[in-house]
């Protein structure tokens, strides 16, 4: 399994907030954040997140927190009445490329943890593990899982 490790920029987003078990209920929060933004004219021009903020083995799973964000480089719009502005924390993230499928998404959070520990990386419970949706990516039918480290 191939790790790529980056240095990400702390990042403006806009947000819609979940809390509760990690699942199915994340995807139709990321499809409401992407109908909004092929409203605003911004599903194409901007990199969508998922930033699951807890680890549900450490983590009552009616407390795990996950986002789905929208970043633009340099500006934002008005978030919709349900959404809010909020941060992603920079740093060192261990990065790897998967399937954009349910099952490929699975199987990248089934495998990326593991990998890191064969490599002797350890994550950064501090900072939200990424799920990274970049156009560039999406067009070749991947995705990404950033884990920080």
């Amino acid at each position: 399994m191939n790790i790529t490790v980056l240095t990400l920029p702390e990042t403006a987003v806009v947000r819609l907030r979940r809390t509760g078990p990690y699942g199915e209920s994340n995807r139709s929060m990321m499809e409401r954040l992407k109908s909004w933004a092929r409203e605003q004219g911004l599903l194409e021009a901007g990199v969508i997140l998922g930033a699951a903020w807890d680890d549900p083995a450490c983590t009552p799973p009616e407390q795990c927190r996950y986002d789905v964000c929208l970043t633009l480089e340099g500006r934002l719009p008005e978030p919709a009445a349900d959404m809010t502005l909020g941060r992603i924390p920079g740093g060192t993230y261990a990065c790897f490329q998967g399937a954009h499928t349910p099952s490929g998404v699975q199987a990248l959070w089934g495998t990326g943890f593991a990998a890191l520990a064969k490599e002797g990386l350890s994550p950064d419970s501090g900072r939200p593990v990424l799920e990274r949706y970049r156009p560039e990516l999406l067009e070749r039918g991947l995705f990404e899982l950033c884990i920080p480290i």
